[in-house]
């Protein structure tokens, strides 16, 4: 790990706090100002939208400017968004806000891209997921302190306070260096399927995996008050309890995918996953159910970063940037239109978006450990 590794591991945990503090909570909050479940969907559906349309412009920059500037005009435009919705007054004023957040996306492969860049290759597994994934880090104290604040306070403090972490994390990824565009090779291929294969077939495989997952997540949060009927205290610590879950897993997880493969690695990972939703659907009124489940779904979403090293290791050098902003659009594409029609099941039947995802994921993480009965289709390969 670099001094830059460092220094942008330490602004992804601060950003990670500031926006664990209200993150959890946002669904309650659209709920607060007038939204229901297809408009928490319809939101989030914008969110992944906007970041699907940022990051491919932004990974094209990367691979052409100082990647350190955009990194840090990532971080600049996205600091107003909390008090943007610490004022809000109904559910329609937080779509400027959510744009503009992320819209800040742009700045994502351009970080990827340094990771790949700065990371020695026997070890990219293990720094890609620590830097990546400490952003849940600074998101294990957030949901408890955002959830105290929220139900002893206001939701407007709460925001504030984030806004002023978001500033305090900017002034981390200022101290990183300059990081200017590589020389790409001169032999560059066309960005088709034809000409990239095993580029391709990891994208395509992490946008349905990026679908499954998008159906139900946005409504964990929802399902536990609604169903579960558990206080927003509660609901704060088992969401902590799954973020620091991931976190001290991502890392893990990098060193099992480089002793075992990335497949299988990620298939045990996505079977912890499938076991954690089946604890959130038997029994959502149990705190310590709740605990079981938040730390064998973190443990499952530890692994899910070891897409974005199939990635990193599939790409050219000086296009890491493009390719990254590519894979990022597809996947955040497919995420962003999922919470739509998991919207349109959790309003007719609460426990529906976490069966579908709990059947597919259970699917998936079979065929990457052992493939589907009868139809022996390969994983996408990491070498020809």
């Amino acid at each position: 790990m670099t001094a830059d590794l460092w220094w942008m591991t330490l602004a992804q945990g601060l950003w990670g706090f500031g926006f664990g503090l209200y993150g959890l909570f946002f669904p309650l909050y659209i709920e607060k100002l007038g939204g229901g479940p297809v408009i928490i969907g319809l939101l989030t559906t914008v969110a992944g939208v906007m970041t699907a349309l940022v990051v491919l412009p932004g990974g094209w920059l990367s691979d052409r400017v100082d990647r350190r500037t955009v990194l840090i005009w990532g971080w600049i435009v996205a600091i107003p968004v909390p008090f943007m919705f610490a004022f809000a007054q109904s559910w329609e004023w937080l779509i400027p806000g959510v744009l503009l957040y992320f819209g800040s996306a742009f700045s994502t492969p351009a970080m990827q891209a340094i990771v790949v860049a700065q990371a020695p290759a026997e070890r990219l597994s293990t720094a890609y997921n620590v830097v990546m994934s400490v952003f849940g880090a600074g998101m294990v104290l957030g949901p408890a302190v955002g959830g105290y604040l929220t139900s002893h306070y206001s939701y407007r403090l709460v925001f504030i306070l984030a806004g002023i972490i978001y500033a305090v994390s900017t002034l981390a990824i200022v101290r990183i260096r300059p990081h200017p565009a590589q020389p790409s090779s001169p032999s560059r291929l066309e960005w088709k399927p034809k000409a990239r294969p095993r580029f391709f077939q990891w994208m395509a495989f992490s946008a349905v995996l990026a679908a499954i997952q998008g159906v139900a997540w946005p409504f964990v949060v929802p399902y536990w008050k609604s169903v579960g009927h558990l206080s927003l205290e509660v609901i704060g610590i088992l969401g902590s309890v799954a973020i620091l879950s991931a976190t001290l897993s991502a890392p893990l997880w990098g060193r099992i995918a480089e002793r075992l493969g990335i497949p299988r690695t990620l298939g045990a990972g996505l079977g912890l996953l499938v076991v954690g939703w089946l604890a959130l659907l038997w029994a959502p009124e149990s705190v310590g159910w709740g605990i079981f489940s938040g730390l064998m779904r973190g443990l499952g979403e530890g692994s899910r970063g070891l897409q974005g090293v199939a990635v990193g290791r599939v790409a050219r050098p000086g296009e890491t940037g493009t390719a990254y902003g590519l894979f990022n659009l597809v996947t955040e594409m497919s995420a962003a239109l999922a919470p739509l029609p998991g919207g349109l099941l959790f309003r007719h039947w609460a426990f529906g978006p976490l069966v579908l995802a709990t059947f597919c994921t259970a699917l998936i993480a079979w065929w990457l450990c052992n493939g589907l009965p009868g139809r022996p289709t390969p994983v996408p390969p990491l070498t020809t």
